[in-house]
């Protein structure tokens, strides 16, 4: 269906297309109220959008894509699956709410997509692509308590950067990844990725963000359907550094190389979430089931061969 027949045909929904995005559906502006209690003023919305690839995710848009959660996650093993379809793209075009149109023009633009039967029990969610001075950088960064096969449940977390042209992946299946969420407010993470020879390196992401800028959403869960279950914002305060690694012999572990790489990169328009029931802060690191993780693992344990064998030549 093009744009101009989706526009004469459906009244209520919205077209997701390559390179355009246009919809229009009814709604209410939570911020004004508690969704449940007091929902804020109702209203039509509709918006029109022509959309910029720069990034996917794990290489520019002329290269092959990766899966966010490694190529296992292609098949129904975790629950629920997560994929990033932009890490970072321009958009330009126009939304209206309340019969007032906003129009853009070249402005940041990030997508994904979850599905399953419900959101993790419990997780956290932050990312930027605003950042102040830089003309294409990306940072994505999740986790939470994910079901696995047999029943089972795993914490884990990922600190994702995308910068002109080089994926930074920090994942539990190739590397270090810790955690410190507050129940709302702070999210601090970093990662370290030491497998990979081609690509050593830290990331530290800090997000701050005020209650008065939050705002809460509807979630689906597994026994309750959706419900106010999540708590969002896109107004946090952002810093993001990054460091190439480097082997010291004599301290027998890996150092920071000077000067960074990305040296706290700055942003106020960072989006931060949390889900699920939270009663404190939450600190911990990312831990993988053993036998997913080497699963997970063998395209680079092969890329890696590849690469000590053609050295060798």
């Amino acid at each position: 269906m093009t744009p101009s027949e989706w526009r004469e045909t459906v009244k209520s929904g919205f077209q997701i297309l390559p390179s355009r995005i246009q919809g229009r559906v009814e709604g209410h502006d939570a911020r004004f109220g508690n969704v449940i209690e007091n929902p804020g003023q109702p209203g039509s919305c509709s918006f029109d959008m022509a959309v910029e690839p720069l990034v996917g995710w794990g290489g520019s848009k002329t290269e092959q894509q990766q899966s966010t959660a490694g190529w296992l996650a292609s098949f129904a093993v975790f629950e629920p699956h997560w994929q990033v379809t932009l890490a970072d793209a321009r958009v330009t075009g126009t939304i209206t709410w309340h019969n007032k149109t906003y129009e853009f023009d070249n402005e940041p633009f990030y997508a994904e997509k979850n599905w399953g039967a419900a959101m993790p029990t419990k997780w956290y969610w932050t990312q930027c692509n605003s950042f102040h001075g830089y003309q294409q950088l990306s940072v994505t960064a999740g986790g939470g308590i994910r079901k696995i096969p047999f029943g089972k449940e795993e914490a884990l977390g990922m600190v994702s950067v995308h910068y002109n042209g080089t994926f930074y992946e920090a994942v539990p299946w190739t590397g270090e990844m810790e955690w410190e969420v507050e129940k709302w407010g702070k999210w601090k993470l970093s990662g370290r990725s030491k497998t990979d020879p081609e690509n050593l390196f830290e990331v530290e992401y800090l997000s701050t963000c005020s209650t008065d800028k939050r705002t809460i959403i509807m979630a689906p869960t597994a026994d309750e359907g959706m419900i106010p279950f999540a708590n969002d914002s896109f107004e946090a305060d952002a810093t993001l550094s990054l460091w190439s690694l480097e082997w010291d012999e004599k301290r027998k572990q890996f150092v920071r190389c000077n000067p960074p790489i990305i040296d706290k990169a700055k942003s106020f328009q960072g989006a931060v979430e949390v889900g699920g029931p939270w009663s404190s802060s939450w600190k911990d690191t990312s831990k993988m089931n053993r036998v997913l993780k080497k699963l997970v693992r063998l395209p680079y344990s092969f890329r890696r061969k590849f690469l000590k064998r053609r050295r060798s030549r």
